[in-house]
């Protein structure tokens, strides 16, 4: 079984041909993140709807350009999470972007919503999703304040010495289908033992041009194996395990 820990499911427009296709390649459980205050009761409706869907939310840092409310809208956002809590496997996607939002007068902002939802996911006991571009330093600054009961780093692309870092706190690190043509994507591979490897498609993000989907994790899985010379089945069993660790609600 292969399992998509990562995927803005909302942004599809075929979304139940998407899950079909998933469950024909054996992908059984796809992980529906959250970016915006509004995608949060999308994301909760369509978990409703497919039994392969489940809800993770948060709060995107680039939402602080799309929203110019979002703070104001905080308490509310956390009430509908806190409200949801039973339905939901994490915390997600939530961090701090400095290459994509380049106005540093909303990086407080970031800032303060970032911690607001690791406050979050420590009450309720819940791991995170994370996203660290450009802002790895102070991500795992920030991080190392909270009792979190596991943490993600998707697609994580940064500096190696918080590539380290990560290992040594035990993260866990998601792999996208970049995998077959981004050198930062086959570091982590190399670095991180199969004991700390997830699976995501971060779809609809696009790879090579072809649009990313909850299927292509299977394909992502076979590169792992090839890279780390280990047998596929085995990996897809430790990989299962890795995700029932970090996501124990999605089992």
């Amino acid at each position: 079984m292969f399992i998509d820990i990562h995927c803005h499911a909302n942004l599809y427009m075929n979304l139940e041909d998407i899950l079909k296709e998933a469950e024909a390649n054996n992908v059984k459980k796809v992980i529906a993140v959250s970016m915006s205050q509004k995608s949060l009761k999308r994301i909760i409706e369509l978990s409703a709807k497919f039994d392969n869907l489940y809800p993770a939310l948060g709060i995107h840092p680039e939402e602080v350009k799309m929203n110019d409310k979002i703070e104001e809208q905080l308490d509310s956002v956390k009430d509908y999470i806190r409200n949801n809590q039973n339905d939901i496997v994490g915390i997600g996607e939530i961090g701090l972007d400095h290459h994509f939002v380049k106005e540093n007068d909303l990086y407080p902002i970031q800032e303060k919503i970032f911690k607001s939802m690791l406050e979050l996911a420590q009450q309720l006991h819940l791991p995170v999703n994370l996203h660290t571009k450009g802002a790895e330093q102070e991500v795992f600054d920030i991080l190392s304040s909270y009792d979190i009961p596991h943490v993600n780093i998707h697609w994580y692309s940064g500096p190696e010495k918080f590539l380290e870092i990560g290992i040594e706190r035990g993260y866990f690190f998601s792999i996208t289908p970049a995998i077959f043509y981004s050198p930062p994507v086959k570091k982590v591979v190399r670095k991180i033992n199969i004991d700390h490897l997830l699976l995501e498609s971060d779809g609809p993000v696009k790879y090579s041009g072809k649009v990313g989907t909850p299927a292509m994790v299977k394909d992502v899985l076979v590169e792992i194996a090839k890279m780390k010379k280990c047998d596929k089945k085995d990996l897809e069993m430790q990989i299962e395990k890795n995700t029932k660790k970090i996501f124990p609600k999605l089992f």
